[in-house]
């Protein structure tokens, strides 16, 4: 990548995941990687300024300053490598699901420390049901420990 410039942040973010995933080996960047951290050391943020030093907001926008090497290097290094764990973070939340009353749960699910995401299911003594939310997240594939 060398000098790609972006109109907003999200922009710029949504570039390097495009790459990572475009090979077809990652299929979801963000649960494979700590995207926040590479696009810190990646883009840069550029603006004009006013003769007395004010930011002029037209102006703003956002880029990608590195060569190919560069970018895969952030990249690999950012790799999220320890184990998918799922919690629970959130118990008896009353929630209205159908027209009937009940509760739900919130799972976060993380790697690295890194929360990849959280979902909330509904309150159940069946642990199958949580098993089931969590790889709707990860997918099937990936394996995870709960934290109890």
């Amino acid at each position: 990548m060398t000098d790609n410039t972006f109109t907003t942040l999200g922009e710029a973010i949504a570039s390097i995941t495009d790459a990572i995933e475009a090979g077809g080996a990652v299929t979801d960047a963000r649960t494979e990687y700590d995207l926040d951290a590479i696009a810190d050391e990646l883009i840069t943020e550029h603006a004009d300024e006013t003769p007395e030093g004010a930011t002029i907001a037209s102006s703003l926008h956002f880029a990608i300053d590195a060569d190919e090497d560069t970018f895969w290097a952030t990249v690999e290094a950012h790799e999220l490598t320890g184990p998918i764990t799922a919690e629970l973070t959130n118990l008896d939340t009353p929630a209205v699901i159908d027209g009937r009353k009940t509760t739900t749960d919130t799972i976060t699910i993380t790697r690295d420390g890194i929360e990849l995401d959280a979902i909330d299911v509904e309150s159940s003594e069946d642990e199958a049901t949580y098993n089931a939310a969590v790889r709707s997240i990860i997918g099937t594939d990936q394996p995870f420990t709960w934290i109890r």
